[in-house]
């Protein structure tokens, strides 16, 4: 586990470090635009920029302007490596504790009354009862692959309700909402 820790740490800072780098050089680009976009504002439309100097308006330009997908993919992935296991670990104490307290039958009662109780059946005829209970944990991973599915979608969905909820506006209207 801790190695797996200590790659995700190298994943995840690697990731961290080249969006940095990339944020850095996109909000120099923008700064440039934003100098532009100014002098735009000013000559056609002076009254939106009354009482703001070039310095807030680029604070304001690069908020609404920088891509935000980038920042949010590596949330994402930062989520994922790090809840994986956690979530593997709650569903693995789940299924052992349901198992222990009688909610679902233990495998090898299952192959058993199986193998007993099916006459018709060539393949579980075939098989013995340990072989059976072998089948069966391996279906019973589905249990793990649909929980871990179903963390991940929680975690998308809620990434991108935040990203959608949190979207800036046009440069028009943060401008319009800062005054």
């Amino acid at each position: 586990m801790l190695i797996y820790l200590l790659i995700c740490a190298v994943i995840i800072g690697g990731g961290y470090g080249l969006h940095e780098y990339w944020r850095r050089k996109v909000t120099e680009d923008l700064h440039h635009g934003a100098r532009t976009d100014y002098e735009v504002f000013q000559r056609h439309d002076a009254k939106l920029l009354d009482g703001m100097d070039e310095e807030r308006f680029r604070e304001i330009y690069v908020a609404s302007q920088i891509p935000r997908f980038p920042s949010y993919v590596l949330l994402t992935v930062a989520v994922f490596l790090i809840g994986t296991p956690v979530i593997m670990a709650l569903l693995a104490g789940f299924a052992f504790y349901a198992g222990e307290w009688g909610i679902i039958p233990q495998p090898g009662d299952v192959a058993t009354e199986l193998y007993l109780g099916a006459g018709d059946a060539s393949l579980i005829r075939k098989a013995s009862p340990e072989t059976l209970t072998y089948m069966i944990q391996d279906y019973a991973g589905f249990y793990y692959f649909f929980g871990l599915l179903f963390f991940w979608l929680a975690v998308v969905y809620v990434v991108m309700r935040r990203y959608h909820k949190r979207m800036p506006g046009s440069v028009r209207e943060e401008i319009m909402r800062s005054k």
